[in-house]
């Protein structure tokens, strides 16, 4: 029974570190984007909301390695260790790549709204 559920596992968190190499991208675009845009920003409001989303980035593209780290990881004990059960530890990965993922979304669209402005 433990077998059956194992590739499931692994390639559920094969898609989990697939969508998340997507958020690196867009995060690093974003970021391109972001300083250009700066560029000659004056105002004391704005210039402490783009140290904001500076920090912000650099913050969710930690966020982002730590959690790929983790899934790798995860993976590579699935693999190795066949007479376990690993559905706890994946239920524990799931739940905070839905919150990342929840928190990069929200910072996506907090940014498109300031850089609208």
């Amino acid at each position: 029974m433990l077998t059956e559920t194992q590739p499931q596992l692994l390639d559920e968190a094969k898609k989990w570190i697939d969508n998340l190499v997507t958020y690196v991208t867009g995060i690093n675009e974003s970021k391109n984007k972001f300083y250009k845009w700066a560029t000659g920003k004056t105002n004391r409001d704005v210039l402490m909301q783009i140290e904001h989303f500076h920090n912000q980035f650099h913050i969710q593209l930690i966020n982002l390695h730590d959690l790929k780290h983790a899934i790798r990881l995860h993976m590579q004990e699935v693999k190795s260790v066949t007479d376990h059960d690993h559905s706890r530890n994946h239920l524990q990965l799931e739940d905070q790549y839905n919150f990342l993922v929840n928190d990069l979304d929200n910072l996506n669209a907090d940014f498109t709204r300031f850089t609208a402005d």
